[in-house]
């Protein structure tokens, strides 16, 4: 079920990013070529900027990393959130209800899916804490990021997915 998901959303991450191409090596058909260090490190940098952006509780900071349009999706749960409208209104429900955020991350990967789009994997721990009850999570988390195609144009988040292990 979770690699089903992975494909739809790399699908959907093509789409948006307009097509295309993928990450092969033209000369070598068939064989995917390395992941561009470039990639890698800002792939990383959005992963760790949305880590610290829920634990401080900025929703302003957390919405910066998000594309907000139509093509936004994050799995929550089990149901997906389309549009950045939807995902507005989960976030700010997020920063605002939780009193204490932690996240912690490990086993980050990332590949190149297509000259402007990557995902990023990682093993994720979650604890949200209102008032006197915490709720802990540990799963994986899958972000797809884009970057339009003008020069110096950050990565941005358009697919989010979660996936914990039920206790």
């Amino acid at each position: 079920m979770r690699r089903w998901f992975a494909l739809a959303v790399v699908a959907l991450a093509l789409g948006c990013a307009g097509g295309g191409g993928g990450s092969r090596d033209p000369e070598v058909p068939g064989v995917a070529a390395a992941t561009p260090k470039e990639v890698v490190a800002a792939a990383r940098a959005v992963l760790e900027q949305w880590r610290q952006a829920q634990e401080v509780k900025s929703f302003e900071l957390l919405a910066k990393l998000y594309v907000h349009d139509q093509d936004v999706v994050v799995v929550q749960e089990g149901s997906p959130l389309m549009g950045w409208s939807s995902v507005e209104a989960m976030l700010q429900d997020r920063m605002t209800t939780a009193t204490a955020i932690h996240v912690r991350l490990k086993d980050v990967q990332v590949a190149s899916l297509a000259p402007s789009v990557a995902s990023a994997l990682a093993t994720m721990t979650r604890e949200v804490s209102s008032g006197a009850t915490t709720v802990t999570e540990t799963g994986t988390v899958t972000l797809v990021l884009r970057r339009a195609e003008a020069a110096g144009a950050p990565w941005l988040i358009v697919a989010e997915h979660y996936s914990y292990k039920a206790r």
